[in-house]
């Protein structure tokens, strides 16, 4: 057996054919676990990845699958990044898991939880797992260890429905036998009436979207459902999530696989439902509705809904399933109750497996310290650098931005060690040369800052930022006539760089006063040393404030 990583919209193109074999093969597999939903809802994703196992090590066909994501979150108390493995389509999707071959579902699991185990992890998620109870326990077992403990769960919403059990309508042959099976004598003759009276009456209709009016009737759909959930979900948090909704919605339909039912009362729009339709498993997926709650007969919810399963029982579906949640409208529909479950692994440290960052989660880590950087969350950001250096020792922009703060902390020896260290690995290495130039001006080492800010202009000969600290750093080693022509380089040329033209009168007004403090010592008679040596000491004033404007506090 082995196991394939897939992480590129390429490589799972490559797998369509492995993949739906597989899907229509596996008695569990539901549709948000299907290639072409996948293929879909991932390329709005990040960080997502597919593990596939195939038979032998060879180029043989796979014969398992399950996709994933990778999550990364900040504790705020420790400053430390730590990793989440979650389901790929979590926040979405009804149903997650993996999808198997049924003579190969042991070896899936074995070979997915090995891998598992050895990647860098605090908290693993399978929330929402679908499947047989037996799949999920051998899971279970299989990631079991010293290093880790897990808990179940059965999440419920504020209205106490629970979202681990799922209601599904097995759909009989016909119409007429499913409404005497599974509806009781109540609820049938008022479905079998209500649908009379709206066909009968050219007062009401029942459109489905078309590619020309599918933006209009989600917009009715999602006006009607934000008026019923804005006062409990908030207004951020419902545009939010209807948003996300209507993106998944639209990809469905794109794809072909999308009904949206609108029931019409002359032009006002009374209902609508967003069925995602699963062909190859011949299934009616119910995933969102709204409603107008201000009218009360004919009920638009039970006539759309029945609409939809006499639909659905003609084109020969074998279930409508109303997906996760046991609201008690769905029962009126006869149907039975799928269970799948939540289950959450961490590990007993509180800290990713092995003690460092998942390697898929370094370029996040690394932009998020970046980012803290630059609001003034320092420590936040120097303990994100190390963290990083503890995975990656050689990680170049995290050496890089612990010097800078060692610097900024004035810690100025360990900047001058991280900075140095960096010289020859930096593809441009200006920036590097600008600080530990600026580091060896702090410490008073002139010489050397001079030396490094040399570097600078010989790569870039019309830099007036290196002209400038080159010319404080040979005025601090006492060099003043060297000063003086570094300086005037910057005299020769315009800047249209807002910095750099900064940096060019700064160096103007250098010159100025060097040229300004020689023509005063020049007019002094030679027989007054003591003046001689104040005048050095202004000089040395000046310098040392020209030195101070280019060191943070």
């Amino acid at each position: 057996m082995r196991i394939d990583v897939i992480d590129t919209e390429a490589g799972l193109e490559a797998v369509r054919e492995d993949w739906d074999r597989v899907y229509v093969d596996d008695p569990h597999a539901q549709h948000f676990l299907s290639w072409i939903w996948l293929k879909s809802y991932l390329s709005h994703r990040k960080r997502w990845f597919i593990l596939a196992l195939r038979e032998r090590e060879d180029r043989s066909p796979h014969v398992a699958f399950f996709p994933l994501r990778l999550t990364t979150q900040h504790d705020r108390k420790t400053g430390v990044f730590f990793d989440e493995i979650i389901m790929a389509g979590n926040f979405s999707a009804d149903y997650t898991g993996f999808i198997a071959q049924p003579d190969y579902e042991q070896h899936a699991i074995a070979g997915f939880a090995a891998y598992l185990k050895r990647q860098n992890w605090t908290h693993l998620k399978l929330d929402y797992f679908a499947g047989p109870a037996q799949r999920r326990e051998a899971l279970v077992r299989a990631l079991q260890g010293p290093e880790v403990m897990f808990r179940d769960s059965s999440p419920r919403n504020p209205e106490n429905i629970d979202n681990c059990i799922c209601p599904v309508v097995a759909l009989s042959p016909s119409f007429d036998d499913y409404l005497e099976q599974k509806m009781s004598s109540q609820t049938r003759q008022k479905l079998r009436r209500f649908l009379r009276k709206v066909e009968s009456d050219d007062d009401y209709r029942i459109t489905m979207a078309t590619p020309q009016t599918i933006e209009r009737d989600l917009d009715f759909l999602f006006q009607l459902w934000r008026t019923k959930w804005i006062g409990r979900k908030g207004k951020e948090r419902t545009e939010r999530l209807i948003g996300a909704t209507r993106q998944l919605l639209m990809d469905s339909f794109k794809d072909g696989n999308l009904d949206v039912p609108v029931m019409w009362y002359g032009e006002r729009p009374l209902g609508a439902l967003a069925n995602i339709i699963d062909r190859q498993k011949k299934s009616i997926l119910f995933y969102i509705t709204g409603r107008d709650e201000t009218w009360k007969t004919p009920p638009p919810g039970l006539i759309l809904h029945g609409y939809c399963i006499r639909r659905a029982i003609a084109d020969g579906y074998k279930t409508y399933d109303f997906l996760r949640g046991n609201e008690p409208y769905k029962y009126m529909f006869g149907p039975d109750e799928r269970k799948i479950s939540c289950t959450l692994f961490r590990t007993r440290s509180g800290r990713n497996l092995g003690d460092v960052i998942h390697p898929r989660s370094i370029r996040f880590v690394y932009e998020q310290a970046l980012q803290m950087y630059r609001d003034g969350a320092k420590a936040f950001a120097e303990a994100a650098f190390r963290q990083l250096l503890e995975t990656v020792p050689s990680h170049l922009g995290a050496q890089f931005g612990l010097a800078s703060l060692m610097f900024e902390k004035g810690k100025l020896h360990e900047a001058e060690a991280g900075f140095t260290a960096l010289i020859g690995r930096l593809d441009d290495p200006n920036p590097l040369y600008l600080r530990l130039g600026d580091t060896q001006l702090a410490l008073g080492s002139y010489e050397e800052a001079a030396r490094t800010f040399g570097r600078i202009i010989e790569r870039s000969p019309f830099d007036a930022q290196a002209h400038y600290k080159q010319g404080v750093a040979l005025v601090a080693a006492g060099r003043l006539s060297e000063a003086a022509r570094v300086f005037a380089v910057v005299e020769q040329y315009n800047y249209d760089n807002p910095v750099q033209r900064n940096f060019a009168e700064k160096a103007r007004e250098a010159l100025r006063r060097i040229v300004s403090k020689a023509e005063q010592a020049a007019a002094m008679p030679v027989a007054a040393p003591k003046r001689q040596k104040n005048q050095a000491g202004t000089a040395s004033a000046i310098v040392e404030r020209a030195a101070t404007e280019l060191v943070p506090a």
